[in-house]
């Protein structure tokens, strides 16, 4: 049964959360925001946010913080953190954390954006996922040297003669539904359908809303993206250093060559002896070109992708025994967020944290090694700006 919360007006509160990335944020997420708020006729708007590494393996192009202002630019309430060690993960753990998160925050409703936009199907194939006859196709196609995703695919595949699974943004909506059955949370899942393009799609004529994937291509090459992303976004990535994970090709390389077999075997995300094949590759030219070298029918671009950043960032195995949220951190706000935060926060299960202390949570420690880590490379120290006041913004 859902709680019913009032606001310090006496109404009843309806509160939306979405998960996010916003490496950059562009018209389309600007679409799902306003779409979003139109549907729930929420009061409250609460994000939750990857931090400077991200789901698919990548390096955010811009920083967290920056990319907190963009959220809070454009119609967003509330910023969470989802922390780096829950972040640069498969879909699964990505999906669960980010909606225990938003669970913690007592949100009604989670709106992504999906291809299909069939709620129901999604629904069906989250249960097909659940089902013992799933998993064990997954272990026979496993066993065939097929990576997890293909088995993944193959398995639905002989299942259903739906098409929704093989599409990036339903794969993650599908596991938000499974996170909330396995919160066993009364959040309902609602979706959004993509409009003009797609995850993966170039460069589409006479579009204004053009993929992410597309339009971080077009920033690498010097190209006008004005008339593809929010004024404010366009003014906040003016003379910003642009980061991606090729830059961070000497240190891999370091790290690498300095570590023993055993030593990388331990970084998360390493098994099934993935460490004698990094050990294997004697030199490369760039991060691009040691994934080139590392890709098989069994390691995936984004999981090897996963990997290097893990390795980078000295991810051990033993600092990750838990895929429960253990804070809430606060990137960003604004006094609409601020009252929601005060409406819930007596009522809160685990620490809200607004500013970093000495007494730190170990995940807490790796997400400023993390920021440590991206400073190298980046044109303003991340690390430090860990240390400064959560950002909060107001609106007349």
């Amino acid at each position: 049964m859902s709680i019913i919360r009032y606001n310090r007006f006496g109404d009843i509160m309806k509160v939306a959360g979405i998960i996010v990335e916003y490496n950059p944020l562009h018209n389309g997420h600007l679409h799902h925001i306003l779409e979003t708020r139109k549907i729930s006729k929420c009061d409250y708007l609460i994000a939750v946010m990857s931090g400077n590494f991200t789901q698919r393996g990548e390096v955010a192009m811009i920083d967290k913080f920056t990319r907190t202002k963009m959220a809070l630019l454009n119609h967003v309430d509330l910023v969470i953190e989802l922390p780096f060690v829950f972040s640069v993960q498969s879909a699964d753990i990505f999906a669960y954390t980010s909606v225990a998160i938003l669970n913690h925050l007592k949100v009604d409703e989670i709106y992504f954006g999906s291809e299909s936009d069939n709620i129901d199907e999604l629904y069906l194939l989250s249960d097909i996922l659940d089902s013992v006859e799933y998993n064990n196709l997954v272990l026979k196609y496993s066993k065939e040297g097929n990576s997890y995703p293909t088995s993944s695919n193959l398995a639905v595949s002989d299942l259903t003669d739906t098409k929704a699974y093989s599409l990036p943004n339903n794969i993650l909506g599908i596991h938000y539904i499974r996170a909330v059955k396995k919160l066993k949370s009364n959040i309902k899942v609602c979706s959004i359908k993509r409009i003009e393009t797609n995850y993966f799609d170039e460069f589409t004529i006479g579009k204004s809303i053009q993929s992410a994937t597309t339009i971080r291509k077009m920033i690498k090459n010097k190209k006008n993206i004005e008339e593809f992303v929010p004024e404010n976004v366009f003014n906040l990535l003016k003379n910003r250093k642009i980061i991606d994970l090729n830059m961070f090709a000497k240190y891999l390389k370091y790290k690498i060559h300095s570590s023993t077999n055993e030593e990388l075997k331990n970084i998360f995300n390493i098994s099934e002896g993935f460490e004698n094949r990094i050990k294997k590759v004697t030199d490369f030219s760039s991060v691009t070109d040691l994934i080139s070298q590392l890709i098989t029918k069994r390691y995936t671009n984004s999981k090897i992708r996963r990997s290097l950043i893990h390795i980078l960032c000295n991810t051990q195995k033993k600092m990750i025994n838990s895929f429960e949220i253990p804070y809430l951190r606060i990137l960003g706000m604004n006094y609409n967020g601020q009252e929601y935060l005060n409406l819930i926060k007596k009522d809160l299960s685990i620490p809200l944290i607004s500013k970093i202390t000495d007494k730190k949570h170990p995940y807490l420690e790796m997400e400023l090694r993390a920021s440590k880590i991206y400073s190298m490379v980046s044109d303003v120290n991340v690390f430090k700006e860990e240390f400064k006041p959560l950002i909060l913004m107001h609106f007349n």
